[in-house]
């Protein structure tokens, strides 16, 4: 079922549950009318995929049995934050496994009597396991301190000569064995090889050198991979989803104060009730400026030196005409009729899970895994972003694909309710892992196809909603 807004959009809205089964095709289908107007075999193709991630009874098991084991998920961390979650005796981590119906503890000692508790009254379907972490979450915290400085990475410096190493990425190992350090040649802010200078054995021989330092400083053991600084997914190209109206929808597309595409994310309201809409901090570039829609050029917002967290990476869009609403643009980014399904609330993230990463530049992906949480990153404008999540394209995504460059600021949703609903998770903040881009995102489907070559991504960062709207004090507008 659908209903009608302003300027031809249309949103999915509840139905009870009989309606729900017999109804989800038609919501996920696209009208004819706007296959046309995509006006191309490779957007038809895209749309088509996107209809596929929804219908697929796969997927409809999978979060089925997701939505549960969030349930329980929730009960076990006390519904605490990510990185709150240190707070927890020997607590490390906990991940999801629905397509087993599947709970697995990582815990350094043995679970309070409360978690046992729990764990001894799961419903007959779902089973669980504790696994014994060498750390906890809170010793694993304690060594990541070891190696910041005034809140953001240390420089190390190596060996005899002194050559300056710049952590990238800094966090917990799901199983508690180690704590994870990300590195690079330090090449200056907002620069990075594109290819390892470093031969195989020459990176290995100075992985080991990190590492032995790392291991010192912390006083833990440490993983340590070479991995380049990340870089955000807003364009710098100068030059309905695509033109949206008031009151503002998220996930649509944007043209940022320095002209380039970037995402709008969840609607939110200041502590004095304000309407704003939320993008990532990094898109606007280094100078204030004034936020368009991507086609059409309307004027959206400023940016508001007093709505802005740079260690979550986000942007609070002031909005002249003071509304934004509880929906989120869904499907490929050609689609032009409209279609929007209602955010009705937020929820915490855990290894496992399966999301979706609503881009404006390329459109959502779905039954993307978030393989680690609690994760500090370096973005590509230098700063530190300590709280993030990373999540990866799995065979159940339509060509492996998690996002594209120009994505910055999308919202990241777990579907809910058969998919009819969204419940935020995030917004996208940087990527990891290039991958070849599918037939199926092209110049022709992806926005600024036409400006530059799409880039495609299998790997997403995103800042947990619930730690932006802590730091903030923005509240989401919900349905």
């Amino acid at each position: 079922m659908k209903v009608s807004t302003r300027r031809g959009k249309w949103a999915a809205i509840t139905l009870p549950t009989a309606a729900l089964l017999a109804s989800a095709p038609l919501i996920a289908a696209a009208p004819a009318e706007a296959s046309q107007q995509a006006g191309s075999e490779s957007a038809q193709h895209a749309a088509s995929e996107r209809i596929h991630q929804e219908t697929d009874p796969r997927a409809r098991a999978i979060l089925k049995k997701q939505e549960l084991l969030d349930k329980i998920a929730g009960d076990i961390t006390e519904r605490l934050s990510e990185s709150d979650r240190a707070k927890i005796q020997g607590f490390t981590d906990i991940e999801v496994d629905a397509e087993h119906n599947h709970l697995r503890l990582y815990w350094k000692g043995t679970p309070s009597q409360r978690v046992r508790h729990i764990l001894a009254g799961l419903p007959h379907d779902v089973t669980a396991e504790v696994a014994p972490a060498r750390y906890s979450k809170k010793d694993l915290h304690e060594a990541r301190n070891k190696l910041l400085q005034d809140g953001k990475p240390r420089t190390l410096r190596l060996g005899s000569t002194g050559e300056p190493i710049r952590i990238t990425s800094i966090g917990p190992a799901p199983d508690g064995n180690s704590l994870e350090v990300g590195y690079d040649e330090d090449r200056g802010t907002g620069k990075r090889d594109a290819t390892d200078p470093l031969s195989h054995q020459a990176r290995q021989d100075k992985s080991g050198g990190v590492k032995a330092l790392t291991d010192h400083l912390t006083g833990i053991n440490t993983s340590v991979t070479y991995k380049p600084l990340s870089e955000d997914l807003s364009a710098a190209a100068s030059a309905n989803r695509q033109h949206d109206a008031s009151p503002w929808f998220g996930g649509s597309a944007l043209r940022n104060p320095g002209g380039g595409i970037c995402s709008g994310s969840f609607s939110v309201r200041n502590k004095d009730g304000d309407y704003l809409l939320m993008s990532a901090r990094h898109c606007r570039g280094a100078a204030d400026g004034i936020w368009h829609t991507w086609e059409g050029g309307d004027t959206v917002g400023g940016n508001d030196a007093a709505e802005v967290s740079v260690p979550d990476d986000a942007q609070g869009i002031h909005l002249p005409s003071k509304q934004a609403g509880p929906y989120l643009y869904d499907g490929p980014a050609t689609r032009r009729d409209g279609y929007a399904k209602p955010v009705i609330g937020w929820g915490h993230n855990y290894v496992g899970e399966y999301v979706c990463a609503d881009g404006a530049n390329s459109g959502v992906h779905c039954n993307v895994r978030i393989a680690k949480t609690d994760i500090g990153i370096v973005g590509g404008d230098g700063s530190y972003r300590p709280f993030t999540d990373l999540a990866y394209a799995t065979g159940l995504t339509p060509g492996g694909v998690a996002a594209v460059n120009g994505d910055s600021g999308g919202p990241v949703f777990a579907g809910v309710r058969n998919y009819t609903a969204d419940e935020a998770r995030g917004m996208i903040t940087a990527l990891d892992t290039t991958v070849t881009c599918p037939s199926s995102l092209n110049k022709d489907t992806v926005l600024d196809g036409h400006i530059r070559t799409p880039w495609c991504l299998k790997g997403v960062y995103y800042v947990p909603i619930s730690q932006t709207l802590h730091d903030t004090g923005w509240t989401l507008v919900t349905l």
